[in-house]
């Protein structure tokens, strides 16, 4: 059983306020914290709230500080490189990325109340928080890989120049001048799907279009019957979508033939030429990430191939690599950014 260590001081503090206010309950059934008293209170259990996120996020098997540094890193060098002030993603996320305790007191918010209003035993709170951080911090530490990798892929195709990618008054794609970069940050549109913006590339003295696009909204790319009804309320822009992600890249020899990957409404697609997705390490989880692949190389047709980057170290399994798609290499490179530059293509033909 997990105890106090590392948290039972703050939460010392907080049972000390709540005793010196009498004005505050704090039962089974009731919770009432009067306004004069509330900031103080609120500060205190904050504290408790990260203290006990600190404590349960040295016992867990991921490298979230390391992740931490490593994307702040990134996120200036490649903020500066496409000329834009910082890179916007849902709260949740940004928040660990940048404080990984402070983005893991939101699981702890519940139990601790259940602990104050005497639900739940010190010991029983300590598991709940606990089991309640580390499912939070598995998948904030997934989706934080991804946006670091995400970044670092982008930064190694040199960046001169960058640009949006807007659409016309006829719905056709053209560049204009980059103001904000979030990933999913694509021009609104309810059902073309578009690169979000183009950079032009030294490492491969080309325009470069880059889409980091929804991985579960792939499937969607495809289309089989044309509906008899063209959506209106969807849109193109998932940038508020904490979700797995794949990366779209196309290689253009003119900005006035910017791609459109898919049209759910006309039914068309354009292959991009290179598709990087992420997978976890573990068996089951590469099993499902190979399948979901092996249906996206499918659905997008990818002109070159790609690679699938697995967070961790590549397991030993059999057959592995008579398992990978064609074309498809998988790489490991855990927090190596040079190693990670060979998710991009070796060369143009």
């Amino acid at each position: 059983m997990t105890d106090a260590k590392g948290w039972g001081e703050e939460y010392a503090k907080l049972r000390g306020y709540v005793a010196a206010h009498p004005e505050i309950v704090l039962t089974k059934t009731e919770i009432s914290i009067p306004q004069p008293v509330r900031e103080g209170f609120y500060r205190i259990f904050d504290e408790v709230r990260k203290a006990v996120a600190a404590a349960h996020l040295d016992a867990l098997p991921l490298k979230a500080r390391t992740l931490s540094e490593r994307y702040a890193r990134v996120e200036k060098e490649a903020a500066a490189l496409l000329g834009v002030e910082r890179i916007g993603m849902p709260i949740d996320l940004d928040v660990f990325l940048h404080d990984p305790e402070a983005g893991l007191v939101r699981p702890v918010y519940t139990p601790l109340f259940d602990l104050l209003q005497g639900k739940m035993s010190e010991g029983e709170f300590a598991l709940q928080a606990g089991a309640n951080i580390a499912a939070a911090a598995q998948e904030l530490f997934r989706l934080g890989y991804e946006r670091w990798a995400g970044l670092e892929l982008v930064k190694a195709l040199e960046p001169e120049e960058s640009f949006f990618v807007d659409l016309d008054e006829d719905f056709k794609p053209y560049l204009r001048e980059l103001e904000t970069v979030s990933f999913g940050k694509q021009s609104h549109h309810p059902t073309m799907r578009i690169p979000e913006f183009v950079v032009r590339s030294r490492r491969f003295q080309k325009l470069v279009a880059v889409k980091m696009a929804l991985a579960v909204e792939i499937d969607e790319y495809y289309v089989p019957f044309k509906p008899a009804v063209k959506p209106k309320k969807r849109t193109g822009d998932t940038s508020f979508a904490l979700d797995s992600r794949a990366v779209l890249l196309s290689f253009l020899e003119d900005e006035k033939k910017i791609p459109v990957y898919a049209d759910i409404f006309e039914c068309t697609r354009t292959p991009p030429d290179w598709l990087v997705e992420y997978a976890v390490g573990d068996p089951e989880a590469l099993s499902g990430a190979l399948g979901r692949l092996s249906r996206h190389l499918e659905i997008l047709g990818p002109k070159m191939g790609g690679r699938l980057i697995v967070l961790g170290d590549a397991p030993d399994l059999p057959g592995l690599a008579a398992a990978l798609p064609d074309g498809v290499e998988l790489l490991a490179p855990d927090f190596d950014a040079g190693r990670l530059e060979a998710a991009l293509p070796a060369g143009l033909a």
